[in-house]
């Protein structure tokens, strides 16, 4: 397992900024609010939650050097080390604008046995966002009409929310001569596609025109009809 900090501005009005820890007294209240964090968010905390919660950035550093169990994953983000991360949760965290994609989202789809040790995703063209190179993420980048077409929400395996392309543009992709798929894996999940009651073939052939995969995925689709 390989972004935002809310900077309290001074006023000088009568609105107060959050108190900083004082006292040691006052710990049970960064546990109680971390516990209600973790429990609303899945596991995830951000410190900008923190914040609004009146945790103070430096309360919360303090926190953590005297051995509070919270461990660093990115800036501003950490997780409970004595609960589960769902990692797909935690990429669609820092990556907002990541849509699960490719081999991953075969994955997701259950058009795969092949569970993904490396998570695709798919950014707009000209994202720039240098912690991606230091995650598990293999990136790709799309212009703004293929990057939004397709784009679903779904509940990853452990239950939270997660972007993702649906079916048909999933398979599109895995047939797009940028992408050197596995040819086995694009059978295998074609296959399947086509023993589903819910296949829609002809919004898979109207993304494969899009895409420009007619070509290539026709043969293929041709055979198993």
């Amino acid at each position: 397992m390989k972004d935002g900090r809310v900077k309290v501005k001074s006023d000088h009005t009568n609105k107060t900024a959050p108190k900083k820890l004082e006292h040691k007294g006052q710990e049970p209240q960064i546990e109680d609010t971390l516990s209600v964090v973790v429990r609303e968010s899945k596991g995830i905390i951000q410190t900008k939650d923190l914040t609004k919660r009146g945790i103070h950035p430096e309360q919360f550093q303090r926190y953590l050097k005297k051995g509070g169990k919270i461990e660093k994953v990115a800036h501003g983000l950490y997780v409970s080390v004595d609960d589960f991360t769902d990692e797909l949760q935690l990429l669609q965290t820092r990556f907002k604008k990541g849509i699960f994609s490719y081999e991953t989202a075969l994955y997701l789809h259950d058009l795969t046995d092949v569970t993904p040790f490396d998570y695709h995703m798919t950014f707009p063209q000209g994202y720039n966002n240098k912690n991606i190179t230091e995650s598990d993420v293999i990136p790709s980048y799309a212009v703004p009409d293929r990057y939004e077409l397709g784009v679903i929400t779904i509940d990853s395996p452990s239950g939270n929310v997660i972007r993702v392309y649906d079916v048909e543009k999933t398979l599109c992709d895995m047939f797009s001569p940028r992408h050197k798929a596995d040819k086995d894996i694009q059978l295998t999940a074609l296959k399947r596609y086509m023993k589903r009651k819910n296949k829609d073939i002809s919004k898979l052939m109207r993304y494969a025109k899009i895409l420009r995969v007619e070509k290539g995925l026709r043969p293929y689709l041709e055979v198993l009809i």
